[in-house]
Order: structure tokens, then sequence, then C-alpha cells
């Protein structure tokens, strides 16, 4: 009886085990194991060849290995907050009311916030055609607050002052007039926040389990990890809530998120002055191939990357401290095995890829040293087929520091 008791005692006395994650590096390996130590400066794992110690510099994701950590909501998001700071959160309901603001997380934690810190709040659920006119509402160059007003398949906006935000109506103050609008017929509303003030990138970002997207400038792992995003907001979050952690911002770059400095695309048969018509569909594509479709190669899909047409020369201008240029090049499935392309990768001036590409060949894993650099420049040349089907994909085209 005593030692039935005392085993019961040591089992309850005895900690919870660490969770298991995995941690992507900066040079694409991973690391496996109990996370111990999470700081701004380094992460420890215990792995089975012993403890671990990993700089954050080089880290770009830390996942838990265990489904489990990966639950479902708790409830399902009605009301998506963006915070001026980049935090986007799932919620189930907003209010404000003079200057604070009261959020009802999807997992059912009330935050009550300065609406200083609010960036937008969207009260619909999203369509494509509606997000993409509400994306550019948003980057509108406003001198007031924006409440937005859904009317069927589209939007319109008014801009004004956005005063007390209730559970049935939004006052918005017009023309010097506050008058109440129904919830039920807004689309969303964004606040108004001072241009020029410039922000400090965040350490990274926290997903959480509910969705919430949390733009992290300070954290600490203790018995729970305690987070203060950029704009001051504090939360708790125990690693069972944790989805994953985002180091990468500036660490890795898709080139199908950068602006060229230049595009210069040239026909086959090319005589006199290129149609700008002709111009536009053959320039280069980000993330989807000539036919609007995901990118693939010998059925591998690739979220990211670029799909050139020859004869292309593209140019970016690489950010300081690039270390890497990664990618898998081939001809795109829609098009193989027919396409021949002479592909030429330069460092400024200096050539660092220069080889065929088929359709009958495999994918090609590139990865160069651009350490220095600071252009790059693809050219897509003709092969031995005239440019038919010269449909070039450069999967997870992307630069790492």
């Amino acid at each position: 009886m005593i030692h039935a008791i005392l085993v019961l005692l040591a089992t309850a006395i005895t900690p919870p085990a660490a969770p298991v994650f995995e941690a992507q590096m900066v040079e694409e390996t991973s690391v496996v194991g109990a996370l111990l130590e999470l700081t701004p400066e380094r992460v420890v794992l215990d792995t089975p060849q012993g403890k671990v110690e990993l700089e954050l510099a080089r880290l770009l994701s830390l996942k838990p290995k265990d489904a489990r950590e990966s639950a479902s909501p708790a409830a399902s998001p009605a009301v998506w907050v963006e915070l001026a700071d980049g935090s986007a959160l799932a919620a189930v309901q907003y209010g404000a009311r003079g200057d604070r603001a009261q959020i009802t997380l999807a997992g059912g934690e009330m935050l009550s916030v300065p609406v200083k810190t609010i960036g937008s709040v969207r009260l619909q659920p999203e369509t494509p055609k509606i997000a993409a006119e509400w994306s550019r509402i948003l980057g509108l160059n406003s001198t007031g607050d924006i409440l937005v007003v859904r009317n069927g398949d589209s939007v319109d906006y008014h801009q004004g002052v956005l005063r007390d935000v209730a559970e049935d109506a939004v006052r918005f103050e017009l023309d010097g007039d506050a008058l109440p609008i129904k919830r039920g017929k807004i689309y969303g509303f964004a606040y108004r926040h001072p241009t020029g003030a410039e922000k400090t990138p965040p350490l990274g970002f926290v997903l959480d389990r509910n969705g919430s997207r949390w733009a992290v400038a300070k954290f600490a792992l203790g018995e729970k990890l305690e987070l203060v995003t950029p704009g001051g907001v504090k939360v708790e979050r125990s690693l069972t809530e944790i989805k994953s952690f985002d180091f990468s911002l500036g660490k890795v770059q898709y080139l199908s998120d950068l602006e060229p400095v230049s595009v210069a695309w040239t026909p086959f048969f090319g005589q006199g002055k290129v149609s700008p018509t002709l111009e536009r569909f053959y320039a280069p594509r980000r993330d989807r191939n000539f036919d609007s479709n995901p990118l693939q190669l010998r059925k591998t899909a690739y979220s990211k990357g670029l799909a050139l047409h020859s004869r292309t020369e593209i140019v970016f201008r690489l950010p300081e401290a690039c270390a890497r240029f990664k990618a898998v090049a081939g001809i795109d499935d829609a098009v193989a095995p027919k396409g021949s392309v002479r592909l030429t990768i330069r460092g400024d001036d200096k050539i660092l890829f220069d080889s065929a590409v088929k359709g009958t060949d495999s994918p090609r894993d590139i990865d160069l040293d651009i350490a220095g650099a600071r252009r790059l420049v693809i050219l897509v040349d003709f092969g031995d087929t005239f440019g038919a089907g010269d449909h070039l994909i450069l999967g997870n085209a992307r630069i790492y520091k």
C-alpha cells in the first residue's frame, strides 16, 4: 500500500517532458530534440546525441514534431484583426470604446489594447475578388480612418473618423456627423496611423494553434512563452499552443517576392520593335506557370518560384550580406519533354552557372555562392528548339544571408 502511494506521489511530481521541436537552419539542415531553452540569442535542444546549441541568427523556423501540437482551433474565427505592428489575430469578437479596443480571440482569450495599436479589422470572410480590393484600399494613402462597406460581390469605402465599435453598429464620423452603421453592412475598417515613423522589424513571428500570428519584438521562455509585439501587446502561450516559430525574416528571400531591376524579353524571330502585348504575354510569372497553374517539375509542385520564357534576361539587386542562391531548374511539366534553353546565372559580371536545360532532363539543383555580389543576373537563352516549349521553371528560387 505504502509502495503504491509512493509511486503515485513520484508520478504526480514528475515534470512533464519538454515538447519535441524541429529546428530548420539557414544552411537547410535540421535538428530535432526536446526544447530546453529559447532566447533572442540561442536555442537549445536535447537530442539523442546530446544537447545542441543553435544560434537564433541562423534559425529559420521551429516547429513541434508531435501532430497534437497543431490541434484544431477552439473556435472558428469570425473577425480578423491586423495590428499596426504586423501581427494578425484570429478573433470571434471586436469592440472599441474611447481609446481602448477589446478583442476576443478564437481561443477564448480576451485582450484589451490601445486603439492606436490596431491597423485594420475585417468583419466578413474574404473572397478572392473582394480580397484584392480590400488589399488595394488598405494600401491607399488615406487622410482619415477608412470604413469599407460590402454590396454583394463588391465593396466601397469612405474616409472619416472611426468612433465606438459596438456589437450591432459602428459609429463613423463623416463630414462632422457621427453615423451609426450596422455591422452587418460593414466588410471592415482601418485606422489611420501617422506615416513616416520608422518601424523596427520583429525578431520573428509566432503562429498559435488558434490561427493568430504574433510579431515578436521580445520573448522569454519559462513555464510559458512570454512575448511582446513591436506595438507593446503582451501575451503568453504554452508550448503546446504553438504551431510554429518563424525566424526567417531577412534571412531568406524568394525572388518571386522581389522586384527586378530590369526584365528584357527578345523573341526568336525578332525584328524591329517588340509588341507590348507580346512582352506582357512572355513576361516572367511569379509562383505560377504560363498557364496560371502551379509550378511543377517531374510531378513535384513548388509554391514559390519563377517561370521564364526564352529569351529573357532578368536582373535583381541583391540585399547586403547575401551568401547563397538556391533553386531547382527544369522545363515545366506542362510542356516537357519539349523545351530546350541555355541557363546562365551571373553574380555581377562573374558567371556562376552556365548549362543547357532540356525537357528531357531531370530537374537540376542549383546552389551558388553569391557572397559579395550586388546583382543577380539570370539569362534564359534559346536552346535548340527555336523557342518552342521553352518554359523554364526556377522552383523555390531564393537567396540566403
